[in-house]
């Protein structure tokens, strides 16, 4: 089994004191969830003053995080939402694999280069890169077995993100295109045979929605709601 890429004393050497104790406390207190693994590091859910995703990558040999928590979103590395997900991620016996990161789907890249040509492939995959919501739709046309996986990051981001509007669904503010696009995505996975998994993601993001929302309803919720087959009541 491959070795973790770091460890604690790594860790503790990148991180402000107060932030690793806090971190620390976090992880005791069991508030990190939907811990995943991949080639590239994990990704997990942390409930602090809301829910906020975390992502761990080591993929460069160097150990980076991201946050979408207010001081992650400020450029900021190693808050404690970050390290409490690191220490989980140090506590699990799974670890990711030494190998380095996979190159471009090339069933991804081959699906594209036959709908037009390769420069239109190029594009696209300049496009999805940045973008989760378009590159889970195109992993998903091609039958890739990542689609489901990036819808997941690309909804379980945007819901974290997302401020709601208490005077109703208002898109293109606090996130809300963002999340409307996400959902989409589950339309795409439907549409390409993906079902079952579309269900099974559309309720447990409608679940991570009212966690992290408190309870608030609009229409994302009810999409998610509807999609993934539960009670209306």
């Amino acid at each position: 089994m491959a070795q973790h890429r770091f460890r604690v004393e790594d860790l503790k050497s990148a991180t402000d004191p107060q932030w690793f104790a806090r971190g620390e406390r976090y992880f005791e207190q069991g508030r990190v969830s939907r811990l995943r693994y991949d080639q590239r590091g994990v990704s997990a859910v942390v409930d602090g003053s809301r829910n906020y995703l975390v992502r761990i990558d080591t993929s460069d040999g160097v150990l980076s995080d991201s946050c979408t928590c207010a001081l992650g979103q400020d450029g900021y590395s190693w808050c404690k939402h970050a390290v409490a997900v690191a220490l989980a991620w140090l506590a699990t016996d799974r670890e990711t694999t030494s190998s380095p990161p996979p190159p471009p789907d090339p069933e991804l890249s081959a699906f594209l280069e036959d709908q037009d040509s390769a420069w239109l492939a190029e594009q696209l995959l300049r496009i999805a890169d940045d973008q989760p919501a378009v590159l889970a739709r195109l992993q998903a046309a091609a039958g890739t077995h990542t689609a489901v996986d990036t819808a997941r990051d690309a909804l379980y981001r945007a819901i974290t993100g997302y401020t709601p509007d208490p005077d109703g669904w208002n898109p293109g503010d606090g996130g809300a295109e963002w999340l409307r696009q996400a959902i989409d995505t589950l339309d795409d996975l439907v549409e390409y045979g993906y079902e079952a998994e579309a269900a099974e993601l559309a309720a447990d993001a409608h679940a991570l929605f009212d966690k992290t929302h408190e309870g608030y309803e609009d229409g994302h919720s009810e999409r998610l709601r509807e999609m993934g087959g539960l009670d209306s009541d």
